[in-house]
């Protein structure tokens, strides 16, 4: 399994886009117009399958992460436009049989477009009937775009004042309450690595450098694929299991070719359940009543 570096993935992603026969899912945390237009231009006419998903928070719109205008852009092009409020994940799939999975968004710098790209890392995974299954579900989760939704949206975003200089800016809660995941698959890159929880640490799975406000941390962990899934998963199982059942879950949910060792997965999920133990989260405790970890819901 080839790994691709910088301008390898934007060539690689090109190259799959032009080869597509019936569909395309582009899935990318931030987007900028400029690159969407550039990957829509090299995807066949006769492809009428496409769909954006898309993070969409008010503060990357912001902040110029990524262009409001591309929601009005996608749709004029026959795209299906969809936002996830929690998404970190960056994917373009093809025809539901291969995809290109890693660090680089649907950005100039995230793609290498030009002079200022970031260094990204990227690898081809073949697509299982089970991870279509998955991947269908990041979009049955998600808000659909329409006109309707896209005017609501520029008419909030137009009224904000910039001169407030507020430190964080959020869509009103009509527009975030369409939003209810229900997480069933993660991506392997969504769950930590092994950390030192220490001002200046970077948390990729976050994209989010901890500055020491542990409040702060604790918000941006609760939206977290990896947080929201195994809440879920640990209160539809009587509100309490075991570290082996729920690695097996998250063996599972993991979209990954190949799937990881269960060794791996075990470490992975010993890397969440250290972070949620470290920053006191309010919904989940981790406690070893016996030989095993146990995870529960408090009470």
């Amino acid at each position: 399994m080839a790994i691709l570096f910088s301008n390898e993935i934007i060539n690689a992603v090109i190259e799959e886009l032009k080869s597509a026969e019936k569909s395309v899912q582009i899935i990318t945390a931030y987007c900028k117009k400029s690159t969407f237009e550039k990957l829509n231009s090299v995807i066949a006419e006769s492809v009428h399958n496409r769909k954006l998903l898309v993070r969409f928070r008010l503060e990357d719109v912001i902040k110029g992460s990524t262009d409001f205008d591309i929601l009005e852009y996608g749709i004029e092009q026959g795209w299906k436009v969809y936002l996830r409020f929690d998404l970190h994940a960056k994917t373009y799939i093809v025809d539901n049989k291969r995809g290109l999975v890693g660090s680089a968004n649907a950005t100039n710098s995230g793609l290498n477009i030009g002079k200022a790209g970031n260094m990204e890392m990227a690898t081809f995974v073949d697509i299982e009937s089970a991870d279509v299954d998955k991947i269908n579900s990041l979009f049955h989760d998600a808000v659909f775009v329409d006109y309707e939704l896209l005017n609501e949206m520029k008419q909030e975003l137009e009224a904000i004042d910039l001169s407030d200089k507020q430190s964080s800016y959020n869509w009103s809660i009509d527009i975030t309450k369409r939003f209810n995941p229900c997480i069933k698959a993660l991506f392997s890159y969504e769950l930590p690595d092994d950390f030192t929880f220490v001002e200046g640490e970077y948390f990729s799975f976050l994209d989010y450098t901890y500055s020491g406000d542990k409040e702060a941390f604790k918000e941006v962990f609760r939206w977290s694929n990896a947080y929201l899934w195994l809440l879920k998963l640990i209160k539809e199982n009587n509100g309490e299991m075991y570290f082996g059942a729920v690695t097996e879950k998250l063996h599972n949910a993991l979209i990954t070719d190949p799937k990881p060792y269960r060794r791996d997965v075990k470490q992975m999920l010993a890397n969440l359940l250290k972070l949620i133990d470290l920053l006191e989260m309010d919904e989940i405790v981790v406690d070893r009543p016996n030989h095993s970890q146990r995870i529960r819901i408090k009470n």
